[in-house]
């Protein structure tokens, strides 16, 4: 029985295969990954130790890295238009190594800061420059298999990461992280060299190209867009941000022990992370919506069930709910981001949507934690699950079905 054709890749016309990208992205995404994780252990007790770093100094140090990266987006994706996708991988790449071995080497908190600064502007670049890899690589039909499944390894890398690095702390050193994450970046620079050879990508343009109209043209162009799909971006990655914030310390409040909390998130997270093929699958068969809106759904039944949840099972239940709708939302934001994007040059158009959906992400914690202490904890989740509700109904109301099989090119918005 026939299936029909099988995608082509955009650049090059044959038929497409997951596998395909394995060491071109899969491979080199996981071991990033796993270096940036490597430092989520000891950053804290390194910043208090070495240099007797305030509370306030070391929350200032843990968000360098994703504002880093947040004011780095629209640059990152000027640059990748401008000097072509494997200079710009291999620049963020080099980056990232030399932002490790200063943060290995700092003799104070503010060469530091400056380490894990330059560590967000290479995250930027490399993910910028992968984004519009799989862009211009991976036809529309196989996408949601794509993206999913490259957030289904991310996740699991981001379990192995912090891992290694406590064993680094505990068996080695406590600068022994940052050394390793060089050495990872490294590895990874020599990945990309040898699966980048041959590589077809678009033209870059000249350097000495006036950006700022194409910029304008990118956000005029795509105002609807970015004001629809990208706030649906934005509450997403602010309900992630808050899962990270809202249960630890709601399982405190209500007396959980610390290894309590951590078998919570290591369920969620288990579950969180096995649900790729699926989401992958049912992306690609039905559309993106068929797991965006179950995912919010699901994540706001989670949240507002929080100021219920005052004993160890309940709030298993709560992580059980809310690792289900992450899980669903695997690679969402990447693949909507990858669909709106223009076939020709996607560059500025993914550095202003990554800059719209990381803003979720790093503005969580904050506005939960301000809610939090003028109200209480379980108002700022009841408040969050409303926030979710609207995500999904702006999902269902406002965003259009991306998955158009038949042209393998969304219709003008």
């Amino acid at each position: 029985m026939s299936t029909g054709p099988r995608p082509t890749s955009p650049t090059t016309k044959k038929p497409f295969q997951i596998r395909s990208l394995i060491w071109s992205v899969y491979a080199p995404s996981f071991l990033l990954t796993l270096g940036q994780g490597l430092l989520i252990p000891i950053l804290p007790g390194f910043a208090r130790e070495q240099f007797g770093s305030s509370d306030v100094l070391i929350a200032l140090l843990i968000t360098a890295r994703p504002l880093g990266t947040m004011l780095f987006d629209v640059p990152a994706g000027v640059l990748v238009s401008m000097f072509g996708l494997r200079r710009t991988m291999m620049a963020g790449i080099l980056l990232f190594a030399i932002g490790a071995v200063i943060g290995g080497l700092s003799p104070n908190f503010s060469i530091l800061m400056i380490g894990r600064l330059l560590a967000g502007f290479s995250f930027a670049l490399w993910s910028i420059s992968r984004h519009v890899y799989i862009a211009q690589t991976v036809p529309v039909a196989s996408r949601g298999k794509a993206l999913s499944m490259f957030g289904g390894i991310s996740r699991l890398a981001a379990v192995a990461g912090p891992i290694m690095g406590g064993l680094l702390f505990d068996y080695v050193d406590i600068r022994a992280p940052f050394f390793a994450q060089a050495f990872v970046a490294l590895l990874t620079g020599g990945l990309v060299l040898v699966t980048f050879k041959g590589t077809i990508e678009s033209s870059a343009r000249k350097a000495g190209h006036n950006i700022f109209p194409v910029l304008g043209h990118t956000l005029s162009d795509n105002r609807r867009i970015f004001a629809t799909a990208g706030t649906a971006a934005i509450v997403l990655q602010f309900l992630r941000a808050a899962r990270e914030y809202i249960i630890p310390l709601w399982a405190t409040e209500n007396g959980l022990s610390g290894s309590q909390i951590g078998f919570i998130f290591g369920v969620s997270s288990t579950i969180d992370s096995v649900m790729f093929p699926v989401v992958g699958y049912v992306m690609d068969r039905w559309g993106r919506k068929h797991v965006g809106v179950p995912a919010y759904l699901i994540l706001a039944s989670g949240f507002a069930f929080i100021p219920f949840a005052d004993t160890f099972a309940l709030l298993m239940a709560v992580g059980v709910l809310v690792g289900l709708g992450n899980g669903l939302s695997s690679g969402l934001v990447l693949t909507m981001g990858v669909d709106f994007a223009p076939k020709d040059n996607p560059g500025e158009f993914l550095g202003v949507w990554r800059l719209i959906s990381d803003s979720g992400g790093a503005s969580g914690p904050v506005v939960i934690g301000g809610v939090a202490s003028v109200f209480a904890l379980g108002t700022a989740s009841v408040l969050t699950a409303g926030l979710g509700a609207v995500g999904a109904l702006i999902l269902i109301v406002f965003v259009r079905e991306t998955l158009v099989k038949e042209s393998g090119l969304p219709p003008p918005p």
